[in-house]
């Protein structure tokens, strides 16, 4: 934790925290202040505000300054879903897709998600804790402070226990504020038996044996369960939630990635703090559904690359007042660690406005992973966490996509990463 004058920002995107996610008009909101600062001690913001007036109160000679002139500054970026532990690759597979290739195809070679499975098996864990730690730096470089990471390339209890493990020793070696979640029930592994009904079978599983052995292994935050057609019925993705929670996991839902299965009303009947992907929830189920505590996390690049024939109804869900966060979705099927590139894409992908893609990676992502009281805003008492972009508004990032914009990621007070010209002066800080 450090010490940081962030000063003299053209524009300084607050997105200030009113006690819950942003909905509705709230999400096309970004509450900027011209010529903007931020001060930080011990890791935490102390004052937002003109540059006048903060530094009037903090400006101290002996704390080091980063100027901000002519650029943005935004809250840390916050990533709501990613599986960044992994072995093995699946590029050849896009290739394939790309060719003409339909996903039956690959499968039937052996392909997908179950190919990242007996990758991730095979991997030794200093493997897969160098590959993580490259994700790590990655997605640092993305803009992004604080990343949700999901286990679910084990589908055993020891395999799960040990990615949760891996992922959890991996902390001490990032500055990013980690969110771990339990992904047993991703899908339904092929070698789970001769069981005449496998889903069943894995769902016991999952609800009798995984999640006791999760629970008293300490190290999940949160428990993620699959509601789609061919892996898993809502029925059965309830009786999994239920044995979550009785755990003291929060739940949260991947739904409706490749057809409708009731995914969104399943997640938000079941008050799961997060339904993902939802590319395929038909508009009137979300009508229907209505105003939910749930939070839609659509993901732009899978649909991209997944090649889907459809992409998730971000307006509907807006309309509707149910708070929506933009992530990467970054796996072993897509590469993409930059979640500020991402943002770029999400706005015209979704027709969203560039506030509403702002708010959705910052605070409601920050609400989508129970961090909402510590990140994804600009407010006092929140952690030191911010992006300097090179451009004057915020509105620049959706006219630029994939050009080199972030100059610094601040975390709790210090530079984290830094490029270009970062005029960072006065007392050295953190980790440049």
């Amino acid at each position: 934790m450090g010490d940081l004058n962030v000063v003299g920002a053209a524009q300084l995107v607050t997105v200030r925290d009113r006690g819950s996610p942003r909905r509705g008009a709230e999400q096309n909101e970004m509450d900027p202040i011209a010529d903007g600062s931020v001060a930080i001690r011990d890791g935490r913001i102390v004052a937002v505000g003109h540059t006048d007036d903060v530094m009037s109160q903090w400006g101290d000679p002996s704390v080091p300054v980063l100027e901000a002139a002519g650029k943005t500054v935004l809250p840390g970026l916050v990533e709501c879903h990613s599986h960044a532990l992994f072995g093995g690759e699946r590029h050849d597979e896009y290739a394939e897709r790309l060719g003409g290739a339909s996903l039956a195809d690959v499968a039937a070679r052996g392909g997908g998600i179950w190919a990242s499975v007996v990758a991730s098996r095979e991997s030794g864990d200093d493997d897969l804790s160098a590959r993580l730690d490259v994700a790590y730096r990655r997605v640092l470089a993305g803009g992004v402070t604080t990343l949700e990471v999901k286990s679910g390339y084990g589908l055993t209890v020891a395999e799960e226990l040990r990615q949760l493990r891996l992922l959890e020793e991996s902390r001490s070696r990032t500055l990013l504020q980690l969110v771990v979640t339990f992904l047993g029930a991703h899908v339904v592994p092929r070698d789970i038996g001769n069981s005449e009904n496998p889903s069943d079978a894995y769902t016991s599983l999952v609800a009798d044996e995984m999640l006791p052995a999760v629970a008293e292994q300490g190290i999940a935050q949160f428990h993620d369960v699959t509601v789609e057609d061919g892996h898993f019925t809502p029925a059965q993705a309830r009786r999994m939630i239920d044995a979550g929670r009785a755990f003291g996991l929060a739940p949260r839902v991947h739904a409706d990635a490749w057809k409708s299965s009731r995914g969104w009303e399943t997640a938000s009947s079941s008050a799961a703090v997060s339904a993902e992907h939802l590319t395929y929830t038909p508009e009137d189920e979300i009508r229907d559904v209505g105003r939910s505590d749930t939070t839609a996390v659509v993901l732009p690049i899978a649909e991209l690359i997944y090649m889907t024939d459809r992409r998730a109804n971000a307006r509907a869900f807006i309309d509707c007042e149910v708070p929506l966060a933009v992530s990467t979705d970054y796996c072993s099927s897509i590469h993409a660690t930059s979640l500020l590139a991402t943002m770029a894409m999400a706005a015209p992908w979704f027709r969203l406005t560039p506030a509403e893609v702002v708010v959705g990676a910052t605070l409601n992502a920050a609400y989508s992973v129970g961090l909402g009281s510590l990140c994804g805003s600009l407010d006092v008492g929140k952690r030191g966490d911010l992006i300097v972009l090179n451009c004057p508004h915020a509105n620049e990032i959706f006219l630029a996509p994939g050009a080199p914009l972030l100059d610094n990621v601040v975390i709790e007070g210090a530079v984290a990463y830094g490029r270009g010209d970062r005029a960072l002066t006065g007392k050295e800080s953190g980790n440049e």
